[in-house]
């Protein structure tokens, strides 16, 4: 027994500051990462940028349930600590573990059905051949990425963000600094181009996975939380994380699946129109990425709030979440309508002046992103708010219905029919203004503060049983 709870959220714009800055960094090393990777591939070639987007989200799509799944278990940590049972919380992020490995096994698995996968999408040949390549390479290292979430979850349910921020800065860095070594190939290293981007992302992250291994391996760790015990695999606890995790994975894969193939779609009517995609939504995953790792504040601070029984703090905690969402986003959206150029120079390359027509495209594209960011932060704070306390299965519902039902049927009928850009564009505004919607109101109706992840065990009992082993 650790007497008082020191983990109590009191749901203040200072609190839910202090634990969401550290995600927020992490997830910016991450946008940073990703927004480094596509600069220096633009300035590559233009069938590597058009590439770089579908393969990505196609392997990260295939990764999803797994991440949202294992990553669940940052949930379970969340509403341990709020209950005090200290010696469950590394217990949960095993059976994460287990199911992480699962992942990586199945998703480096698909790597050699790339070439079916690109050719059923339909851009150009050389755009295609680079997919395969990036796709091989990140699905076969997908284990990494999977098992360091995973790993992150036992320090962010806790609210010890700032490890998650060092490991993910760590990551950005040293990817950073490979893309530069292997695409073009620096300081004596071979040209590799959109090969050299994939080993870049792959082996950054195995060296925030070794670092997140030690930590979590630590004695002081080991004795506190039994992040070592005698018994790693828990059935009954690995069921609660199947049975609310799994929901949630399926949501994120679905959510990202029907992204993926609006961006495929949008793709066909040509590589300007893709690669004006890619830069528009780089610049977007600049703020969008950051605002996850808010998210990612909601939930930890509602389930202790759960684990905790203080709903009051809870409701506190999505209030000033929402304020900080809405202020960046609207930051966000003046400075997009009114330095676009400014924002994409960067991609430009200086001997390519076909390129202009893909950056004038960007730009157009970047407007209707500013139409729906102030909904887009709606949905990742009242999302999150449901989740962390429990309420997976409706998340999951919704997100079939409206990923599928006003976003990926919409689009195919666009193509169907020889639509424009624009009314691709259009699509994707309204289904985020519906998702933002329908979020905002489940949360108003309150199911989610009648739910509680873990078991209804007496503390006591618990300690006893992680002492012993059991």
């Amino acid at each position: 027994m650790e007497g008082q709870n020191s983990t109590q959220p009191t749901g203040g714009i200072g609190q839910v500051l202090r634990v969401a800055f550290p995600l927020i960094m992490a997830s910016s090393g991450h946008a940073f990462r990703l927004f480094a990777d596509r600069v220096m591939l633009a300035r590559y070639s233009q069938d590597a940028i058009a590439a770089a987007m579908p393969a990505g989200l196609t392997c990260f799509c295939l990764m999803c349930f797994f991440l949202g799944t294992a990553g669940y278990a940052g949930t379970f940590v969340a509403q341990y600590a709020g209950a005090n049972q200290t010696k469950r919380t590394g217990l949960a992020v095993w059976q994460g573990i287990y199911i992480a490995l699962a992942g990586g096994l199945i998703v480096g698995m698909s790597a050699p059905a790339a070439h079916l996968i690109f050719a059923w999408m339909g851009h150009s040949e050389g755009v295609q051949e680079q997919q395969v390549i990036y796709f091989q390479v990140l699905a076969r290292l997908s284990f990494a990425p999977i098992l360091l979430a995973t790993l992150n979850s036992f320090w962010s349910g806790r609210g010890k963000t700032t490890v998650v921020m060092m490991i993910e800065l760590v990551c950005a860095a040293a990817n950073i600094l490979l893309n530069h070594m292997l695409i073009s190939g620096n300081w004596g290293c071979p040209e590799l181009g959109i090969l050299g981007a994939g080993l870049a992302t792959g082996l950054s992250t195995m060296l925030g996975l070794a670092i997140a291994l030690i930590l979590f391996f630590s004695p002081a760790n080991r004795q506190r939380y039994g992040t070592l015990p005698r018994r790693t695999l828990d059935l009954p606890l690995l069921r609660r994380l199947l049975h609310f995790g799994s929901p949630n994975g399926i949501q994120f894969a679905l959510d990202l699946m029907a992204f993926n193939l609006f961006v495929i779609l949008l793709g066909r009517l040509g590589t300007v129109e893709l690669e004006a995609a890619n830069m528009a939504f780089a610049i977007n995953a600049m703020v969008y990425l950051p605002l996850i790792g808010l998210g990612m504040t909601v939930s930890i601070l509602v389930g202790q709030g759960i684990g905790g029984q203080c709903l009051v703090a809870a409701r506190r905690t999505v209030r000033s979440a929402l304020i900080l969402a809405l202020i960046c986003n609207t930051v966000v959206a003046v400075v997009m309508l009114a330095f676009p150029r400014a924002l994409l120079v960067l991609f430009a390359r200086p001997d390519d002046p076909a390129q202009l027509q893909a950056l004038e495209t960007a730009i157009v594209y970047m407007r209707y992103i500013t139409a729906y960011l102030v909904f887009d932060g709606f949905y990742i704070v009242f999302s999150h708010a449901i989740r962390g306390a429990g309420d997976t299965r409706f998340a999951m519902w919704a997100g079939l219905s409206m990923s599928w039902g006003t976003l990926v049927l919409p689009c195919f009928i666009a193509q169907h029919t020889g639509a424009s850009g624009h009314v691709f564009w259009s699509i994707l505004v309204v289904h985020v203004l519906l998702a933002g919607s329908v979020f905002l109101a489940r949360y108003l109706a309150g199911n989610w503060m009648r739910m509680r992840v873990i078991e209804e065990v007496p503390t006591a009992e618990i300690e006893i049983q992680a002492d012993r082993g059991i």
